[in-house]
């Protein structure tokens, strides 16, 4: 999935996303909690 489509279902801007990916950043509060559900259950459980 691209991360511009990642960005959109998680509602945050892709900067954001190439961040996470890179470590500058760490996700925090509800896009840490997403991005958990997403991790056990599959992106599906979001659409």
């Amino acid at each position: 999935m691209s991360q511009p489509v990642f960005a959109h279902y998680l509602n945050t801007s892709v900067s954001t996303v190439q961040k996470w990916e890179s470590g500058a950043k760490r996700p925090n509060g509800i896009s840490l909690k997403l991005l958990s559900i997403v991790q056990k259950h599959g992106l599906d459980v979001l659409l």
